[in-house]
């Protein structure tokens, strides 16, 4: 009975697939933190940058930064890099900002509509009448 070769595929040895290319700079997640935890914007770029170019999925991008998928993923569709891994900073600079702005905006608004409420109640206190301390006649 004659065997049957199985095409081969060729096999990517996974300790040479994990290194990055040579001329691509893996950026340190760790020390790219601010005291709050927050990742700065040039490190969101070169992070995007790296998973652009790298030439890796964006989980094992991910997993070389020391970043979660999901945050690189919501970082890279911010950025649109092209297939060079060119991003627009600017635009991506500017979603930044307006995050922000929302964000303030929306801390801005819980407060004033808690500042509302409060004299709402007081004004509803202060327009009933009351009784005198001694009782009427």
């Amino acid at each position: 009975m004659a065997q049957k070769s199985s095409p081969s595929f060729p096999s990517k040895d996974s300790s040479i697939s994990s290194l990055p290319a040579p001329d691509v700079v893996v950026p340190d997640a760790k020390a790219a933190r601010d005291s709050q935890g927050h990742y700065p914007q040039a490190f969101k770029l070169a992070a995007v940058r790296y998973a652009a170019s790298c030439g890796k999925s964006q989980r094992a991008a991910a997993k070389d930064l020391g970043i979660s998928d999901g945050t690189l993923g919501e970082w890279t569709r911010d950025a649109q890099p092209d297939s060079t891994g060119i991003v627009d900073a600017a635009r991506f600079d500017e979603l930044a900002q307006l995050r922000s702005d929302k964000r303030d905006l929306l801390v801005r608004n819980l407060r004033l509509t808690q500042e509302r409420d409060f004299l709402k109640k007081a004004a509803a206190y202060f327009a009933t009448p009351t009784n005198p301390i001694g009782g009427s006649k």
